[in-house]
């Protein structure tokens, strides 16, 4: 009986087991797993034989990826989520290669980021404005399209999004308002700060 439980724990787990568990796309989830550092295999030779992770890979895999589904945004003290609102910035996953970015505006930035990340899982947020005023959203649109390629209504591509990240921070701190997530040590900070009076822009 134990040897059959240490059977069971060591199976792989196939992709298309994984992509129903967690609600993604068959024809997606290669990408997802390999873009987080993971080594699918077949269990036999063949290109169209179905693809696998180890066990212990699988649920390290689904642990992150149900982190990242978790990850909301943390509002200022006694602030209720569904209340801020503001503009965001988030790297959407090009394979061609290409820095492509959405720009929106949002009255709910919690649950708007969450359905991105649902939808989008390899999504980066790389800012957060802030604000009630809707026609800020305009303001960082024209911004944007003048420093790269309109693909899409919200959708850019652009060359280098560092730039354009710099440029938008400076936009919104002539307005007075100040980038809610910070890179720091490289990696951005997945949330607003619990005093919004310390952060750094």
């Amino acid at each position: 009986m134990t040897d059959k439980s240490k059977n069971n724990i060591d199976r792989p787990v196939s992709l298309k087991q994984l992509a129903d568990e967690l609600g993604f796309h068959s024809s997606s989830i290669r990408k997802i797993v390999v873009r987080r550092g993971f080594t699918p295999f077949r269990l036999s030779e063949g290109n169209n034989k179905p693809l696998y992770l180890k066990a212990s890979d699988a649920e390290s895999f689904k642990q992150q990826i149900l982190n990242e589904q978790n990850n909301k945004i943390t509002p200022k003290a006694g602030i209720s989520t569904s209340n801020i609102s503001g503009v965001y910035l988030i790297e959407v996953p090009s394979y061609e290669g290409k820095n492509r970015v959405k720009i929106g505006w949002s009255d709910n930035l919690s649950d708007r980021l969450s359905t991105y990340r649902t939808l989008i899982p390899d999504l980066r947020v790389e800012a957060v404005w802030q604000t009630s005023d809707a026609w800020c959203e305009r303001a960082a649109l024209k911004c944007a399209e003048r420093l790269g390629r309109r693909v899409h209504q919200e959708l850019f591509e652009f060359e280098d999004i560092s730039s354009v990240l710099s440029e938008l921070n400076d936009l919104f701190f002539k307005m007075g308002i100040k980038n809610k997530y910070q890179k720091s040590h490289g990696k951005a900070q997945q949330s607003l700060p619990a005093d919004a009076r310390t952060s750094r822009g």
